[in-house]
């Protein structure tokens, strides 16, 4: 306490004043450099957390494709994935149909999904990321089955609920001698629009029903994927590991986090890499401390020497100007913490910054604060605080007696 005390009594100036203005620059500056790194990482935490989320409602948690074959019939093969996983939770079942969009003169590269409308919403998560419209996917015995679009895709092509588009899927014709091809086309009537969450997603993908798509590509009442989703994410590499050696080489299984394997691992590289580089900011507010810490220690040579007289020793005297060093910093990094989250704050419920989707894969600036990062950041900016204390506080306990009282 009485440390404490004296450190207090060295940083507070008389007359009602509190802090002097060297100590007020150190502590705005390490505020400064706190409040940017718990900013940073929690941007970067939000991107990669909106990315997963996405992917995860989209995808699913692993995906199973039998190569060039339909899938076996799900009252077969449903019992044996749940023999081999016994994690799985719900599976969805779809048919995977690649063809063009066609709207108002303007043709795009799609990917069509058919679900069985009962099982879709048990694995997926397309109802909640309506924007526009209803979801639903009707039954495919509609003249024109309903269909939903992605937002992007609708954006491209003018695309609005409630009108009626047409898709064509390419199709190989031996018997035609001219192009060596033909088309099938079916109409549709949008019922929705979706954000999914990336802007790949919502650029190339519709939802209709399981039957809709199976007309359209007249391979007839069979699926030709399934989507898997587990009673927990982390578990689902492992599963797929499992799935693909036992089912064998003519199944094609991938879990989510495999398929976007370089841009998870791209992110958690930058995180580190960012971190990094804007530590040297709370570097820089280091410095200032140091300096703060050696004017205390030019200042204080009288009262160096009356405590040694006193019988302080070494180590306690570098206690004196460490404690003042450390004062400074944790309450810049207060500050700074203060600022930071409330900045967070501000982002998550407004959107003044402005994200090019079309680079980042989404719409807005996502924010997640991890109390694992806010620890880190603590951490290590107490911890450079403590470093660039040490020097001056040394300096300070070194000092002659004699020398001390002659000033």
């Amino acid at each position: 306490m009485f440390e404490l005390w004296v450190v207090w009594r060295y940083l507070t100036i008389k007359r009602g004043q509190f802090f002097n203005l060297v100590t007020i620059l150190s502590i705005v500056g390490m505020a400064l450099g706190v409040g940017t790194l718990v900013v940073v990482m929690a941007v970067i935490s939000g991107f990669e957390s909106t990315l997963q989320k996405s992917v995860v409602d989209v995808s699913g948690h692993i995906l199973i494709l039998k190569r060039g074959e339909a899938l076996d019939p799900m009252d077969v093969f449903e019992p044996r994935l749940r023999k081999l996983v016994p994690n799985i939770d719900t599976l969805a079942p779809f048919v995977h149909v690649e063809g063009l969009l066609a709207n108002n003169g303007k043709m795009s590269g799609v990917v069509v999904e058919g679900f069985e409308p009962d099982q879709v919403d048990k694995t997926l998560n397309f109802k909640n990321r309506i924007v526009s419209g209803v979801y639903d996917l009707g039954t495919g015995q509609e003249k024109f089955p309903p269909l939903i679009v992605g937002r992007g895709l609708a954006d491209k092509l003018g695309i609005s609920v409630g009108q009626e588009v047409a898709v064509v899927l390419p199709k190989n014709s031996p018997t035609t001698k001219l192009v060596g091809f033909t088309t099938r086309l079916k109409k549709f009537r949008v019922s929705g629009i979706v954000d999914l969450g990336m802007y790949e997603y919502d650029t190339r993908f519709l939802i209709t029903s399981a039957k809709a798509a199976q007309d359209l590509s007249g391979i007839g009442p069979v699926f030709t994927g399934l989507r898997v989703k587990l009673t927990n994410a982390k578990l689902a590499p492992e599963a797929s590991f499992k799935l693909s050696m036992d089912l064998g080489i003519n199944y094609f299984v991938r879990d989510w986090l495999e398929s976007n394997h370089n841009l998870f691992e791209a992110i958690k590289l930058e995180k580190v890499v960012i971190f990094v580089v804007l530590l040297f900011m709370t570097v820089a507010a280091c410095f200032n401390i140091a300096s703060t810490s050696f004017i205390s220690v030019l200042r204080r040579y009288g009262d160096i020497s009356v405590f040694k007289t006193m019988g302080s020793s070494y180590y306690r005297l570098v206690r004196f100007f460490s404690l003042q060093g450390m004062v400074i910093g944790i309450l810049g990094s207060i500050l700074g913490l203060i600022m930071g989250l409330s900045l967070c704050f501000l982002i998550a419920k407004t959107d003044f910054v402005y994200v090019p989707a079309e680079i980042y894969h989404l719409r807005s600036l996502p924010v997640e604060v991890r109390w694992k990062d806010i620890v880190v950041i603590l951490v290590a900016s107490c911890l450079l605080c403590f470093l660039s204390t040490l020097a001056p506080a040394r300096k300070g306990a070194r000092l002659d007696v004699i020398e001390g009282l002659r000033r």
